[in-house]
């Protein structure tokens, strides 16, 4: 899901393809091997002896603004002293040195925006600080029994069975707010739908997509397209992905994307309709593990929608779930827009980009949407910090067509 960006601070480029798994705020190693970045009016303020503790900026993830030293309550990516610089707040305890403090956003990486170094902005994530490293990548996540050592059963590494462990409710100034509640599970993949809902993998980085038909898969277009508009090499996707597990594979030969596509949002029904993307395959793929055929909103359904009645179900890989599924079951479309946009109140996040929005017709499961980003608040979420945004297949069902997707 990527970043909404309208009202919000024009962050780095990268963060507009913030979806994608495995994308960083620099390049790694951007600084010389040893060399500080920090100002030196901060490093200052450090204490000789922990100064030393912190040690330099060896580690090939320094400066990408996330404190990855365990030492430091970091990632633990980085071998403790080799990741100096993003870790001297969290040292320190934080502080709000990071120009973008005081304005009532996270900024911290994982937690936040990411466009604050961690430990710096500490006053508008203190309500959020609880899940930083923390996620869901337990193969048993979201079963109500803790797994974790020391406050469960230990089956679990630390910190990867969050909302079995610390409960589901969420701040509604959390980036990954899930509505004040995280209302996600684990879905079987091993049964349609969720059979057909895979990993779209790039050469960097990974989004969700998929397969509406034998060869096409769709995913969002903000996962294929670098900062130029240019297509991104794809590698294959991945149907049924459950940790080291999957259904079946294939290449992709061919990526059309939308050819509107503009990173960022509009107003609401002013042109946001656009983050979609099609993959054709090199294999039937669809027809050995199962495909998803398109649904389009017409006259009855989007009298359905605006009655506040029209439910749907939504999977993706999210960044906290890893190579496991999860979705949220039986949720609801708030708002459909002219443009081919919606909103809805299923609990997505980064990671669920190109998911799958899919309702039921006639007993059958059919696609109606793929997860676009965070989009600006909206009714009735207003006091959250964010809304949903998705892309129905009004706006590219002559794509679809075109492929042989839709009828």
């Amino acid at each position: 899901m990527r970043p909404a960006m309208g009202g919000l601070r024009a962050p780095l480029a990268v963060i507009a393809a913030a979806g994608l798994i495995l994308v960083g705020l620099v390049q790694p190693g951007a600084a010389q091997r040893g060399g500080m970045s920090t100002a030196p009016g901060l490093w200052a303020q450090v204490p000789p002896d922990l100064r030393r503790a912190l040690g330099d900026d060896s580690c090939r993830w320094a400066n990408d603004r996330e404190c990855d030293d365990p030492q430091f309550g970091g990632t633990g990516a980085c071998a403790p002293g080799t990741d100096a610089s993003d870790c001297r707040a969290m040292a320190m305890g934080g502080d709000d040195s990071c120009q973008w403090a005081h304005d009532g956003q996270c900024d911290e990486p994982g937690i936040g925006t990411g466009l604050c170094t961690s430990g710096t902005d500490t006053t508008d994530c203190r309500a959020v600080a609880f899940l930083r490293n923390r996620s869901n990548r337990c193969a048993s996540a979201f079963d109500g029994i803790c797994d974790e050592p020391g406050i469960g059963t230990g089956r679990c590494p630390a910190n990867t069975d969050t909302a079995d462990c610390i409960g589901r409710d969420r701040p509604a100034s959390a980036r990954d707010h899930f509505f004040g509640h995280d209302d996600r599970e684990l879905v079987d993949v091993a049964v349609m739908p969720w059979r057909a809902v895979g990993v779209v993998q790039m050469e960097t980085g990974a989004c969700t997509g998929v397969l509406v038909a034998p060869r096409i898969v769709v995913t969002a277009a903000h996962c294929v397209l670098d900062g130029q508009g240019n297509i991104r090499p794809v590698r294959m996707f991945r149907a049924g992905v459950s940790g080291p597990r999957e259904a079946g594979r294939a290449g992709v030969t061919a990526v059309t994307a939308a050819p509107d596509y503009r990173p960022g949002d509009m107003p609401p029904g002013m042109g946001n309709g656009n983050d979609w993307a099609i993959l054709t395959l090199d294999s039937d793929l669809g027809r050995r593990v199962g495909y998803v055929p398109p649904f389009v909103l017409d006259k009855p359904a989007l009298a359905e929608v605006a009655a506040g009645d029209f439910r749907i179900s939504q999977a993706g890989y999210s960044w906290d779930t890893g190579d496991f599924l999860s979705g949220h079951i039986d949720c609801r479309v708030i708002e459909a827009y002219p443009d081919g946009s919606l909103i809805h109140d299923c609990d997505t996040t980064r990671g669920d980009s190109g998911s799958p929005l899919l309702v039921q017709r006639g007993g059958q499961w059919r696609l109606l949407a793929i997860d676009s980003q965070f989009y600006r608040p909206q009714p009735p979420y207003a006091v959250f910090s964010s809304s949903h945004l998705a892309v129905d297949t009004r706006v590219f069902a002559g794509a679809l067509r075109a492929v042989g997707a839709l009828d």
